[in-house]
């Protein structure tokens, strides 16, 4: 295909994407805030499948819906994105949730460093009123660097493949994605108040150490998101001469 076509193709395809973005920011999010979500976390479940197939695709070869979701709103949804829920973690260590997929975590000394990794204790009574904030996580990264200081030999896919599912883009498509599709509502480990900066960023709704998290993604935040994720994907289409838009 000719490039100027090319570019046409793609940029025809995201000004689509890019409509469909404005028709959920002109709804009444007070009257509306249930439909916008619909639309939100599906426009944003359709664009990560589509990318998965084709700009992403040798990162998402084999991943599941949720991996390939996580991984799209690592790559375009901002930093934030890069978090990893602390408590989701202490959480899933605690429930003896080792195994996913064909991923288990076998190593006694890496689960005990899990299990109380970012500083886990049992709070005074002060430390247990303060509410969590995204502050209070760490990256992928970092959590990684500190796991191999203590744990050298930790396989570090297996590793990474574990702690994905307690990413924010994971958690979000749980709780969020999936709940709104198949519940009509969002999960149980989320929620909808309008709490401090729900505007630009994810908020908890539970106590720094407290497990399973409460963690909330507002559609406000979320129409932030999915704008970038439409400008950013653009943007690698474009500089990468890949064609998004899906076979006939």
């Amino acid at each position: 295909m000719p490039e100027r076509n090319l570019n046409f193709r793609i940029i025809l395809f995201f000004d689509y994407w890019k409509e469909r973005y404005q028709f959920i920011c002109n709804l009444d999010l007070n009257k509306y805030n249930h439909e916008a979500n619909v639309l939100l976390w599906t426009a944003l479940d359709a664009l990560s499948n589509l990318w998965a197939e084709n700009l992403g695709k040798e990162q998402c070869s084999s991943a599941g819906k949720r991996i390939i979701f996580d991984a799209f709103l690592a790559c375009y949804g901002g930093d934030l994105f890069q978090l990893v829920s602390l408590p989701d973690i202490w959480g899933r260590i605690d429930r003896k949730e080792f195994k996913v997929g064909k991923t288990e975590l076998t190593n006694d000394i890496l689960r005990n460093l899990l299990k109380d990794i970012g500083g886990r204790h049992i709070p005074s009574i002060l430390e247990a009123r303060p509410t969590r904030s995204i502050s209070d996580d760490w990256s992928m990264d970092k959590i990684i660097v500190e796991i191999l200081k203590n744990c050298p030999q930790t396989n570090l896919t297996q590793l990474k493949e574990w702690l994905t599912f307690s990413r924010y883009g994971s958690i979000a498509y749980k709780q969020m994605r999936s709940a709104y599709i198949h519940e009509g509502r969002y999960g149980k480990g989320t929620h909808n108040f309008k709490l401090q900066d729900y505007q630009i960023k994810p908020t908890y709704r539970s106590s720094i150490y407290a497990t399973p998290p409460i963690i909330g993604f507002g559609v406000e935040f979320m129409l932030g998101v999915l704008k970038r994720c439409i400008y950013e994907f653009e943007l690698d289409a474009l500089t990468l001469k890949k064609d998004p838009v899906p076979n006939e």
